[in-house]
């Protein structure tokens, strides 16, 4: 039986089931939660109704530190009067010594105080232009791994891509010759983003994570990472998809990166899908695709209608 004055679990808001989801990105960058986990967890994030229900997702965890709400407001308070204190000290000293030497006649110190109230004037201004700015640049299209430190919203592709049969091959050929191998993959993988101004979003193991501005190029990498893997002797399963992500430095998080990992694992040996978001979005661009019909995608809702990449890389 319940203690009578256990709390009733509260119910949540869709704020917090985002800001949970963040908290989980960060375990997951970390290294407490491999992907699979990572993943089945932000599922169970999503389907929270209580602040228990999202407590328990985040079982075996340690807890973060709650934020000093306070004192991060004083601390950007506090920079703004020492600058004014500064600049009405001159003001303050003369108006005394007009005080202490009698303080009859014309108040002299007036000249001082009008200055110093051009200088607060101006000091306010920039403040503003400052905050101005700096919203500005929160707001606008800044890559991933910008410092702005503000959350942005944007609409990326990304590129799952996950070796197949890694444990096997690393069991057979020795950590030492693994690792080796496993440093040649992603030696090719960043070569073959930046010609497509493609961003490593993470790798971990024997998978790695890119996002893309166009469509049209990620598809292009992902045939040319198959095909570099490939040479290396190593079968990728791949996955794609383009939908809206949420950053905030160099962490994006978002249900669309959900989708292109659960699309990845529907991937056979070889293959490459993508979700009919992206086969839409290059449409003219003649890229072929093969229509694999309906997937059902792992806590995602609804049947998922994907379509396999034909074709090669160009130069192959």
């Amino acid at each position: 039986m319940a203690p009578l004055d256990a709390p009733e679990p509260l119910r949540i808001s869709d704020a917090e089931r985002h800001e949970a989801a963040e908290r989980l990105n960060a375990f997951f960058a970390e290294g407490r939660l491999d992907l699979e986990e990572s993943s089945a967890r932000r599922d169970e994030v999503y389907a929270a109704r209580t602040d228990a229900d999202l407590e328990h997702a985040f079982r075996g965890l340690p807890k973060l530190p709650a934020k000093n709400e306070k004192k991060e407001r004083r601390r950007g308070v506090r920079p703004q009067v020492e600058r004014l204190v500064a600049i009405s000290t001159p003001g303050i000293i003369c108006t005394a010594i007009w005080a202490m030497t009698g303080g009859h006649g014309n108040f002299w110190p007036e000249w001082v105080w009008f200055g110093t109230g051009v200088m607060m004037l101006r000091s306010v201004q920039r403040g503003h232009r400052r905050a101005d700015r700096d919203r500005s640049l929160g707001e606008g299209h800044s890559t991933p791994g910008s410092s702005t430190g503000v959350d942005r919203r944007m609409v990326l592709t990304a590129v799952f891509a996950d070796i197949v049969g890694s444990t096997e091959r690393a069991a057979t050929m020795g950590d030492g010759s693994w690792r080796d191998l496993l440093r040649s993959f992603e030696h090719m993988v960043e070569r073959e983003l930046g010609p497509r101004d493609g961003r490593k979003l993470f790798s971990k193991g024997d998978e790695v994570v890119a996002t893309f501005r166009s469509p049209a190029r990620a598809v292009e990498y992902a045939r040319a990472i198959r095909e570099g893997a490939l040479a290396l002797g190593l079968e990728l399963r791949e996955g794609i998809h383009t939908g809206e992500v949420e950053g905030r430095g160099s962490d994006l998080g978002g249900i669309a990166l959900h989708i292109g990992q659960r699309i990845s694992a529907n991937a056979a040996p070889g293959e490459i899908l993508a979700s009919s978001t992206v086969r839409d979005l290059v449409h003219g661009s003649g890229i072929e695709f093969v229509d694999r019909g309906d997937h059902e995608l792992r806590g995602i809702a609804g049947p998922w209608h994907l379509y396999e990449v034909a074709g090669r890389a160009p130069g192959t």
